[in-house]
């Protein structure tokens, strides 16, 4: 009997995969920004929905977020810190930005779509899809709304600007979105998985929320920084890693009526249409207090996805490292912000009652 469980969860896995594989390989062929992560969570999210017996196992899904957290600490390297000691205003307005966008949502998701605070909060940050889930959920969230919120806002923001720059510059942000990526030598391959392995022990020792990203993130941004050279994480790889973490998330979805998603569709939208109305005036706002260009400014702040927004970014020459550093900035700034300020206003309320 236990041998048969273990057959028939791992069937389950296997089809609870091959829909969200098909989802991200939809969307790929489409030509659609971030198709392997979005694609699977719709794909799988489907699958659920339709009655599918949905599994995925923990030590997957955990080696997936290893593998977000080296790609993530893959940017950062001295030469960006460089570039954001020159840019303190216009850094302090992503700050800014971050405080009033998750603010603001919190009291939209908490009087229009009856969210608990712990959700409604990890469901308003502008950035940070995976970590605002697994991190969300870890603390008593509803995994199911964050990510479906948060998947919902991202998409729609990505086609606004996306669809916008083509109707105003007439440019194709596909163009730079295939780069050929050499695959690592045996020695780089070891010297990845050593720091993803320590990097996810020294989470866990501290207790970290998504220990398996962020302290493989921690220990490969401090080497970095210090000047140790890695590999990149090769494309494949991460298009894995964002598969299972996608299929992750959209299994989860199972028992969701149409009508919550009907719900969390409008309210997103309204979300995602505000955060743009927000970016555009707080860029404004700096682009008259520093004199640096309202475009770039704009993508810097626009939260729809580091590497979609770096695509839109290059496609347009406006300044790629000024919109990476500041979107770098901000999802640094969530990932790791976010979950600290949850626990300091809920020790707060429980002191107060």
């Amino acid at each position: 009997m236990p041998r048969f469980n273990r057959l028939h969860t791992g069937f389950k896995s296997l089809l609870t995969l091959a829909a969200g594989v098909l989802g991200g390989y939809m969307l790929a062929l489409a030509g659609l920004p971030l198709p392997w992560m979005l694609g699977a969570i719709a794909g799988a999210s489907v699958a659920a929905v339709w009655g599918l017996e949905t599994a995925l196992p923990r030590w997957l899904r955990n080696g997936a977020l290893v593998v977000i957290g080296l790609m993530l600490a893959s940017s950062i390297h001295p030469g960006i810190l460089k570039h954001i000691a020159h840019w303190p205003v216009s850094m302090t307005g992503v700050a800014l930005y971050v405080v009033i966008a998750t603010a603001s949502l919190y009291a939209l998701f908490r009087r229009f779509a009856g969210f608990d605070p712990t959700t409604a909060y990890f469901a308003s940050a502008p950035g940070g899809l995976m970590a605002m889930v697994v991190v969300g959920a870890q603390l008593g969230g509803n995994e199911q709304k964050i990510a479906l919120t948060h998947a919902i806002r991202v998409v729609f923001v990505v086609f606004i600007v996306v669809l916008g720059s083509h109707a105003l510059f007439g440019i194709n942000t596909q163009h730079s979105a295939a780069v050929a990526s050499r695959s690592p030598t045996l020695t780089q391959w070891s010297l990845l998985i050593m720091v993803g392995a320590a990097g996810w022990a020294l989470g866990r020792l501290l207790r970290l929320p998504a220990a398996a990203m962020l302290g493989p993130l921690l220990v490969m941004a401090v080497a970095r920084i210090g000047g140790v050279h890695f590999a990149p994480v090769p494309a494949p790889l991460f298009a894995v890693a964002q598969v299972v973490i996608g299929t992750g998330i959209g299994a989860g979805f199972a028992g969701i009526s149409l009508r919550d998603l009907l719900r969390h569709a409008l309210l997103s939208v309204l979300a995602a249409v505000w955060l743009l109305i927000l970016s555009a005036l707080l860029a404004w706002a700096l682009e008259r207090l520093t004199g640096l260009p309202f475009d770039a400014l704009f993508l810097g702040l626009t939260p729809g996805g580091l590497s979609a927004i770096s695509i839109i970014a290059i496609a347009l020459e406006i300044n790629p490292a000024f919109v990476i550093a500041h979107n770098l900035f901000r999802i640094i700034l969530i990932t790791f912000a976010a979950p600290v300020v949850f626990r300091v206003l809920r020790r707060h309320r429980s002191g107060s009652q």
